[in-house]
């Protein structure tokens, strides 16, 4: 198999991913199992206990090299790092955050996010 040079950088990318998951592991040991590295592209997506979702990946050419983003409400944030070791220090401060409670299911009589009494909105 011959590497092109995008399947080149694609592979790079992915293995800065995969250091950024060990650096944020080495810190913080309890998310190693809610932590999920993408198999196929430079992603990775931190699952905790309310929902939220903080996730680290690589931006377009011309771009920041990371985007670190929560989508925690009610201040969802994304935030962008040009280093693997930039990125690891905004995702160790969103993991610092503390855990709020998750959102409530919809009982009868109350209306899901998104959709209204007979159809979506």
């Amino acid at each position: 198999m011959r590497f092109t040079p995008g399947l080149a950088v694609a592979f790079g990318d992915w293995l800065e991913c995969d250091r950024i998951r060990r650096d944020l592991v080495a810190a913080r040991p309890e998310i190693a199992a809610s932590s999920q590295l993408d198999p196929e592209r430079p992603l990775l997506r931190i699952r905790r206990p309310d929902g939220v979702v903080v996730v680290a990946r690589r931006g377009e050419e011309g771009s920041p090299a990371w985007l670190v983003g929560s989508s925690a409400s009610p201040a969802p944030v994304l935030r962008a790092a040009d280093t693997p070791e930039a990125a690891v220090a905004l995702a160790l401060d969103l993991l610092a955050r503390p855990v709020s409670d998750p959102p409530p299911s919809p009982t009868s009589g109350q209306v899901a996010d998104g959709q209204a009494a007979g159809g979506r909105l």
